[in-house]
C-alpha cells in the first residue's frame, strides 16, 4: 500500500489519483487478464 498524505490534497488531485488508479487497473487487466477476476 502507498501511504498518501491527504491533508494537502485538493479534490482535483484526489480525482486525478483515482483516475490514475483506474487506468493502472485497466492496464494490468489488459496485460494479465487472469488478474481481472481477482
Amino acid at each position: 500500500m502507498v501511504s498518501i498524505d491527504v491533508s494537502e490534497q485538493t479534490p482535483g488531485t484526489v480525482l486525478l489519483v483515482a483516475r490514475l488508479h483506474v487506468d493502472l487497473c485497466r492496464l494490468a487487466s489488459a496485460i494479465c487478464p487472469r488478474s481481472a477476476a481477482a
